[in-house]
């Protein structure tokens, strides 16, 4: 009988440095559910074993996801979301919640501009952003273009295509 790999939210609060007891409080609930059905897990019947793996392996999923909600604008580990994204177990509103929300380089910029941030803008800024674009003299992003606003250090400004 096939046993649990891994934990996969333990390994992902481990990751990003977070303790189970920072958690609101029904989620720290739902991990204790989680680790008392896992300690029934080689006392039952082999015949009810894989029915109690699934059980394991959806409610890891679910807690998985929970966490990343609760911080997902502090999280620096979030690149194993597209792993989760082809599992079975996750709900199609799920995934497609979750790629509404995914940040790309344009929405990046586009929240740049309307906060109104289109100048002076460091290189390391945008990499610490998520700008996945090799960043050069002039990128186009969307209907942006970077634009390289000294020779001797790596300062940008936007500059809308339309006009």
């Amino acid at each position: 009988m096939k046993k649990m790999k891994e934990v996969k939210f333990t390994v992902f609060l481990e990751a990003n440095g977070l303790n189970k007891n920072d958690l609101p409080k029904p989620l720290v609930e739902k991990i204790s559910i989680f680790w008392k059905l896992h300690k029934l897990f080689d006392a039952i019947q082999d015949s009810d074993r894989k029915e109690l793996l699934e059980q394991l392996e959806q409610l890891d999923y679910e807690i998985l996801g929970d966490i990343e909600e609760e911080y997902e604008d502090q999280l620096e580990n979030n690149d194993r979301l597209e792993e989760l994204m082809k599992s079975p177990l996750v709900k199609e509103s799920l995934k497609k919640k979750v790629k509404a929300k995914i940040r790309t380089d344009q929405t990046i910029v586009q929240e740049l501009v309307a906060m109104g941030r289109t100048k002076n803008i460091r290189k390391s800024e945008l990499i610490d952003m998520g700008i996945k674009a090799k960043i050069e003299r002039d990128v186009i992003i969307g209907n942006y273009i970077l634009k390289r606003m000294s020779v001797f250090f790596h300062v940008y400004k936007i500059v809308s295509l339309k006009k």
